[in-house]
Formats: structure tokens, sequence, C-alpha cells
């Protein structure tokens, strides 16, 4: 593996990158343990009841859609406080997994989660997903966890992923695409204000056939992709409203930012509810 620069303060990101920073990173410390460390909106299946069975299993379809084994090398793209990482380690591994991250305080907040539990194959790198720090060829599966619609872009993230897996290599992400685009000033203005506070550039804005088209362009092939926003949305819009959500989040964010944070959520199911926005799992391979 080639020496990875982790020097903050020789890092300049875009931006973009600093305004998804900003949205992410303004919790307290012990906001690492909040939700275990998840951030997914979780895949609600049948009989899942609880935010965090349905954010573990979430990332557990991640892992079967890679098909992990003992011995994988996983690139992961914006794996947020590493809670996702670890639990793939410990249910797939052992692995080689060098996550990136542009919040800074995810990385460090990841660090501390794998050295308490004494994980030294699973590593965390403050770093940009559209300019990995890897040579090429370098790893056998590549992940974006419901990160890649904040890229800059979505598009140069895939190539990205590509240079860096070995040929057969495997591809995932659990992502957003527009399934019915706005029309009419009104719903342009909405579906503007949900994308500009969520940080997402408008060249990301593709329906599930344009993403689709995107992986074949880049060189993907035996691309699979699924709709289920109806096991997404609906059971994270709901443990948001929980009253002891809601307790947690204004004390870790403060009133002001628990208000930002309700309005965001609230503008995204808005989204899907107008059956502007759905959530895909996608998954394909480098020939």
């Amino acid at each position: 593996m080639a020496a990875i620069p982790t020097d903050r303060q020789r890092w300049n990101p875009r931006t973009t990158e600093r305004a998804v920073e900003r949205l992410y990173g303004h919790h307290d410390p012990s906001a690492q343990d909040s939700h275990d460390g998840y951030l997914n909106f979780g895949l609600w299946e049948p009989g899942i009841a609880t935010y965090l069975e349905a954010a573990d299993r979430m990332v557990m379809r991640m892992g079967e859609l890679l098909r992990l084994e003992p011995g994988s090398r996983l690139v992961d793209a914006a794996p947020g406080r590493g809670t996702q990482d670890l639990a793939l380690h410990r249910r797939f591994g052992p692995l080689e997994v060098d996550a990136v991250d542009i919040t800074w305080k995810h990385v460090e907040a990841a660090r501390r989660r794998a050295t308490q539990q004494g994980v030294t194959s699973v590593r965390f790198h403050h770093a940009s997903a559209v300019a990995l720090p890897f040579g090429a060829e370098q790893f056998s599966h590549a992940l974006c966890l419901e990160a890649a619609h904040h890229f800059d872009t979505r598009e140069r993230w895939l190539r990205e992923a590509y240079r860096v897996l070995a040929p057969g290599g495997r591809l995932a992400m659990a992502d957003f695409a527009i399934v019915r685009p706005p029309s009419g000033p009104v719903q342009r203005a909405i579906y503007d204000g949900v994308c500009a506070a969520w940080s997402v550039p408008r060249a990301n804005a593709i329906s599930p056939d344009g993403y689709a088209a995107l992986l074949r362009e880049v060189g993907f092939v035996d691309i699979e992709m699924e709709q289920v926003g109806a096991q997404t949305f609906p059971g994270y819009w709901q443990e948001q409203r929980r009253l002891e959500r809601r307790r947690e989040v204004l004390r870790i964010r403060g009133r002001f930012g628990a208000a930002v944070g309700v309005a965001l959520n609230y503008g995204l199911v808005q989204l899907y509810e107008q059956g502007w926005v759905e959530y895909v799992l996608v998954s394909a391979r480098k020939p």
C-alpha cells in the first residue's frame, strides 16, 4: 500500500467539501456514540424495530452486495464515525480497510473507535473521495454508503473507485436518485433549496437510468440497482421524530443546530413523498 498523506494542514479541500464538513462536523465529541456512531438512514426490513437494527442491516446489505470475505481489501468513501467499517470487519473479515472522509471530526472519532476495539487493519484517513490517495488497482472492493450525492462530483468518485479497484473488483453504493424532476417555479425552488441545504451539487441530480449509464461510461459492468425508498425514508423520519431522539439531538447540536437538522430531514423526506427522490442500492463490477 502506498504511503498516505495524513497531515490535515497540507490538504486543501474544495469549496463543496468545506460545506459538507461544516454540515457534518459541528457536533460535540460526545456525539461519536450517538446511535452507536451510525449515520445512515437504515434499511427497515420486516421485523426491524429500532434504528440501530436498521442502520446495521443497511451496512450488512452493503457487505452482501460487495460479496466481502476474509482477506478482502476495501476502500470506503465517507465512512462517517467508522462504525460501518468496523462492523463489516467483524461480520465478513478479517478485512483490510482504508477509509477516507473529509470531515476531520469523523476521522478522529473513527480512529478512537478502532483503537478502542483493538482493530489495526481498519484505517481512517482525512482525504477526498474524488482524489483518493492510493495507487491504481490496490483494492478488491469499493464502498460508498449514503455520501456520493455530496461529492463534487459523483462521477469523479466513480472514476477514482474504478482506478483503485483491481480487475474483477466490486463496487457497492447506497445513494439517492431523481425519479421525477420538479416542474414549475415553486417545485424547482423547493427542490433547489433542499439540495443547497444538503450540499448536493447540481451535477449529482441524476435519474436511475442516468446513474446506470454513468457507471457504464466509467467502465463498470454487471450493474444492478434496487429502489428501496419505502424501506428507508419513512423509518428514518419516524426515528428522528422520537422524543428521546429529539432530546439527544438538542443536547448534541443546541437549539439552532437541532432546528436545522429537523428542517433538512423534513425537506428530504418531502422530496421522497412527492415522488421526486428515491433511495437506491447500487452494485457493479470492474471487468
